[in-house]
């Protein structure tokens, strides 16, 4: 199932309609199954399915605070990926801080199968410049001469733009995070 057919799905039921809720929850489990099997180091896919019942249970419980104006999936993503955190500290048993469970979680060399589709969302909720900046400058590691050039910037302009656009990409991600 495609992701606007899941959000036609999430919309129908926080309209009040059910059987589209029902038929949601049941779409997405293989899907979290899927997303939890490639979060989880290889040591704890045995928590998956606990991952995925209290991401469902999340979804559930919180679907009125989804913003309809913003990708499902990518709401989904945050949900599950904290759950996941959830659970590997649970695992390791009492309170354990992020930072601890570096080991825990997958090599930081081998790239996260969430993080650029979770970037590209984020990014694209940003101004078509703004996307531009941090894109040239963070992603593709272009020289600040080049991004200048390209964008029609002084030195200090390009700072500026830049900064205002990281700026707001992180006001957005940390939005998120508390959604």
């Amino acid at each position: 199932m495609e992701d606007a057919d899941l959000e036609k799905l999430m919309r129908a039921g926080l309209a009040g309609d059910a059987g589209a809720h029902h038929r949601l929850l049941v779409a997405l489990t293989p899907v979290l199954r899927r997303l939890a099997w490639g979060v989880l180091p290889q040591d704890a896919h045995h928590l998956a399915e606990d991952v995925v019942q209290e991401t469902l249970l999340v979804i559930h419980l919180k679907r009125a605070s989804w913003d309809r104006n913003r990708p499902l999936m990518a709401w989904v993503r945050v949900i599950l990926r904290h759950k996941a955190i959830d659970a590997l500290r649970r695992r390791r048993g009492g309170h354990e801080p992020v930072e601890d469970l570096a080991d825990s979680l997958p090599d930081p060399a081998t790239p996260d199968p969430l993080a650029g589709h979770m970037l590209e969302q984020m990014l694209s909720r940003l101004t078509t410049r703004d996307a531009a900046l941090i894109r040239a400058h963070a992603l593709l590691g272009r020289d600040e001469a080049e991004i200048q050039r390209n964008f029609g910037l002084s030195a200090g302009a390009m700072r500026v733009a830049l900064h205002r656009a990281l700026n707001r990409l992180k006001a957005m991600a940390q939005k998120d995070e508390t959604e």
